[in-house]
């Protein structure tokens, strides 16, 4: 028999369940069961559900065979992925966004940059709302998000790949763990076709040739970029100056 060790709490911004499934062949640990529950408590969500039962089968299917009330939940099987939904289900970051496109196929770090701030460009045109809260710099080579340099660039030039193998699943749907992400935050069907829009536009170009495009003549990069800062590109910029950004 197998153990199946359940946790459900609400996606505010989607009004949907979303939940974490832990299994084992025999009797789960009673201390692996305290040590997620005190890790719990300590992000003020009072609303978890917790659930334990048997059944003859590890897989999602004998669960949703046992009781048809766990048919609607968006299970996570990463428990620090499920802690942070919690916490920030509401919003993407610009992490997000770059593994959605890293999800997709393999980029290098200087490519995947200017997908993330394109995607962004696209987002705000689109509907007058930033697509994510970290701020946008000008680097020597373009637009940056400080915190994606950070995250990628021990790759250098090299292409990035990530692990993105399936990390939420509903009822017999398996997703990768980016676009599971994205389907919890608010907006995310308009969010997930503007990335779509994004990589079919952009992503065959080389790093060169999206560095060209964000250098083109009055690019809201161009109005704001010095030598020795890290100037900030804002959304009055962006929106103000985003349409001379022409590939030459």
């Amino acid at each position: 028999m197998y153990h199946h060790f359940i946790l459900i709490g609400s996606s505010y911004a989607k009004g949907t369940r979303v939940g974490y499934h832990l299994v084992v062949e025999g009797e789960l640990d009673s201390n692996i069961i305290q040590e997620k529950m005190k890790r719990l408590n300590k992000i003020n969500r009072n609303d978890i559900g917790v659930h334990s039962f048997f059944t003859g089968s590890s897989d999602w299917q004998s669960v949703l065979e046992y009781d048809s009330f766990f048919e609607d939940i968006m299970v996570c099987q990463d428990f620090d992925e499920f802690e942070e939904v919690l916490q920030f289900d509401s919003k993407i970051s610009a992490i997000d966004v770059a593994k959605f496109f890293l999800s997709e196929r393999s980029f290098s770090h200087l490519q995947i940059q200017k997908l993330v701030y394109l995607a962004y460009k696209s987002y705000l045109f689109k509907y007058n709302e930033s697509l994510f809260e970290e701020k946008i710099l000008a680097y020597q080579y373009g637009p940056v998000v400080e915190e994606v340099y950070q995250k990628f660039k021990r790759y250098g030039s090299e292409n990035i790949t990530i692990d993105d193998d399936t990390k939420y699943y509903l009822k017999d749907i398996r997703l990768p763990q980016s676009l599971g992400r994205m389907l919890l935050v608010e907006n995310s069907y308009r969010i997930i076709g503007v990335l779509f829009e994004t990589i079919n536009k952009f992503g065959h170009l080389t790093g060169s040739q999206l560095v060209s495009l964000t250098h083109s003549k009055d690019s809201p990069w161009s109005k704001v970029y010095s030598k020795n800062t890290k100037a900030v590109i804002t959304d009055k910029i962006i929106l103000e100056y985003g349409k001379n950004e022409k590939l030459t």
